[in-house]
């Protein structure tokens, strides 16, 4: 699917395809929620279609577009973190690892069943180990004829260089919030007689997902885990005890509320520095935000900062979550 706000990158595609100058990898970087995996899947589904319209995109009636659509043609690879086999965790570490990446090199390597495009979407790229990375370098230094590997991913700086250096990338921003608030008013799945977000749940929706607009849907359409997030980030200031929250938080995803909660950070840091009118992504608990700001330690504050980062990075890590959250929130509580 093609978003109103991928318009230039598809005009972009079609034109190196028109071109024939299509490179052999694109590396497709922008926030998490801009629709990326969309738009490779599309772009998948146009090069591998028997008769693409007007405007590039697959007719979706040929015989390549059913196989497509039914997840089976024999020409599209897909790829994205999985756990490891027979793992006994609940909430294993999620990778790619070189024997996925090995099986995906061996069947780009094979003849193709069309006679056109051989294609492969790699999901959450970031998420290689560096010995699949090492190892899908060879492919992308000698990718073979036809062939166009896709990788996507929200967190560039933890792709090796090596492996940037050798695709085409294609950036996605965030749209302006005219279109985005537009997009999201008309997408927006509620519950029969319940009415939809107002504008302005709307456009703290898209402060918090940072002004993605999938990612703003996804929120407004799971208002209880942040809210969630919310009490257990103020429940020293209202009187209770943050820990009661660990046990909840771990049920989450764990990326997820470790960015809202560099949220936070963020928001206390702009009203320390920046004065009571600062504006900030949490605006409904500004007040707590405030007292937050009144009383913090601003070198607790940036070491809490580099805390939630470093998970962050390691965040694909199998570990004891509600620990981890009960360690936080104890941080977050004597800053």
């Amino acid at each position: 699917m093609i978003y109103p706000w991928q318009q230039s990158q598809w005009q972009q595609v079609n034109q190196l395809i028109s071109a024939d100058r299509l490179p052999h990898a694109l590396f497709l970087q922008g926030n998490q929620g801009l629709g990326k995996a969309g738009f490779a899947f599309s772009l998948a589904n146009a090069l591998l279609c028997k008769q693409p319209a007007a405007d590039g995109q697959a007719c979706g009636t040929c015989s390549a577009c059913n196989l497509l659509s039914a997840g089976t043609h024999p020409d599209l690879h897909y790829l994205k973190p999985v756990a490891k086999a027979k793992t006994t965790s609940k909430k294993p570490a999620l990778s790619i690892r070189i024997e996925n990446i090995r099986d995906l090199c061996e069947t780009l390597n094979q003849t193709s069943q069309f006679s056109g495009y051989r294609i492969a979407i790699i999901e959450q790229a970031d998420q290689m180990t560096i010995a699949a990375a090492n190892s899908l370098l060879k492919t992308l230094e000698e990718p073979g004829r036809s062939v166009l590997i896709i990788l996507l991913s929200a967190r560039s700086q933890r792709l090796p260089a090596t492996i940037r250096s050798r695709c085409q990338l294609m950036r996605f921003t965030v749209p302006d919030e005219k279109l985005s608030l537009s997009w999201i008013k008309e997408n927006s799945v509620m519950q029969e007689q319940q009415a939809g977000p107002d504008e302005k749940q709307i456009k703290e929706a898209l402060k918090h997902a940072f002004g993605s607009p999938l990612a703003a849907l996804e929120q407004l359409q799971d208002a209880e885990h942040h809210k969630l997030i919310a009490e257990a980030m103020t429940a020293a200031i209202s009187g209770k005890n943050s820990l009661e929250y660990s046990a909840k938080l771990a049920k989450l995803v764990k990326y997820q509320v470790l960015e809202t909660m560099l949220s936070w950070v963020s928001d206390v840091t702009k009203l320390v520095n920046c004065g009571p009118d600062a504006e900030i992504v949490n605006d409904s608990y500004r007040v707590k935000l405030q007292t937050l700001a009144n009383r913090v330690n601003q070198q607790r504050l940036f070491r809490f900062y580099d805390q939630l980062n470093f998970n962050i990075q390691h965040s694909s890590i199998a570990l004891n979550e509600q620990l981890l959250w009960e360690n936080l929130l104890i941080s977050w509580d004597n800053l």
